[in-house]
């Protein structure tokens, strides 16, 4: 156990040589180290958002687990969120909003991460609609690319903009900001109609059928994602995949020309990339579009 300085806080850390990619020889110590040099451009996308945590202790290829509630061993300093669902239980969600935080977290085994939707101060109001383009087998690539552009080709009719990253396992994920005042439900009516339009153009590669078994191979165009509590992997950070893949976001050129591809960015390239690239997921959280046309429209059509 050592103790690491943060700014105004102490945190202690613990078997940082231990191999969480042995194959890749990356250990604890570099994950953490990771996500200290990114910390700049990731902790803006996970501000005041409750965190739904994934815990490998013991390596990515290791039994891991889903952790809601920070548990009793936290640091008295660390933020967290008390929300209380449906069912009436109280769950404290953690809060990353510094670096000593978020060193605190990865060190605990959980360096997969996912923010909610909304923000603390809005939590029934998302702050974007996401798309998740989800392949199934036998989906390729140049499906996934030309699912993604499709979608943004439906948002421009509709006027809006997305914004694409890499999931960091298999496929694309379309981020659309809005403004903070739709329902979850309003949302994700907007988000099917998006996919309905994208599978109707699209029929032979896509699916919006939620049943696993009648996907038949197809890429999966789910808006189920725009759902208090449902979360994504966030932007910048770590998958539990072969070379510690991260979820990076792309230009529309770079889909166009199909010039990635799942697993190119790794931790050891990722920084390089945003200190030439800037933040390209920074208007995910600048614009706020309005869905009000779109929701008029599909009153109408009821």
């Amino acid at each position: 156990m050592s103790t690491l300085r943060i700014g105004q806080r102490e945190v202690e850390v613990s078997n940082l040589d231990k191999l969480w990619w042995p194959d890749e020889g990356i250990s604890k110590g570099d994950i953490i180290n990771y996500y200290i040099e990114v910390a700049p451009w990731l902790l803006p996308h996970l501000q005041d958002r409750p965190l739904v945590l994934t815990r490998f202790p013991e390596g990515w290829r290791g039994k891991s687990f889903y952790q809601k509630n920070v548990p009793p061993y936290a640091p008295k300093w660390l933020k967290t969120f008390p929300w209380q669902s449906d069912t009436g239980r109280v769950i404290n969600y953690c809060l990353v909003d510094d670096v000593a935080a978020l060193v605190w977290v990865v060190n605990t085994g959980a360096f997969e991460i996912h923010p909610f939707l909304s923000s603390v101060d809005k939590i029934h109001y998302p702050s974007f609609m996401v798309i998740d383009l989800d392949p199934m087998e036998r989906v390729t690539w140049q499906h996934i690319c030309e699912t993604a552009l499709a979608v943004r080709k439906g948002l421009e009719i509709w006027g809006l903009q997305g914004f694409p990253k890499l999931s960091g396992a298999t496929g694309i994920q379309v981020y659309v900001p809005i403004q903070p005042k739709y329902t979850y439900e309003q949302v994700r009516l907007v988000a099917l109609a998006l996919c309905q339009a994208v599978h109707a153009a699209l029929p032979r590669i896509t699916t919006i059928e939620r049943n696993i078994a009648k996907r038949e191979g197809k890429l999966y165009l789910d808006y189920l994602q725009n759902a208090l509590g449902k979360t994504l992997a966030t932007v910048y950070g770590v998958r539990p995949r072969p070379k510690a893949p991260v979820s990076v976001p792309l230009s529309w050129a770079e889909i166009e020309n199909m010039q990635v591809r799942p697993g190119d960015f790794t931790i050891t390239n990722v920084r390089s990339r945003i200190v030439d690239k800037g933040d390209l997921f920074m208007p995910v959280l600048q614009m706020r579009q309005s869905l009000d046309h779109l929701l008029v429209e599909l009153e109408r059509r009821k």
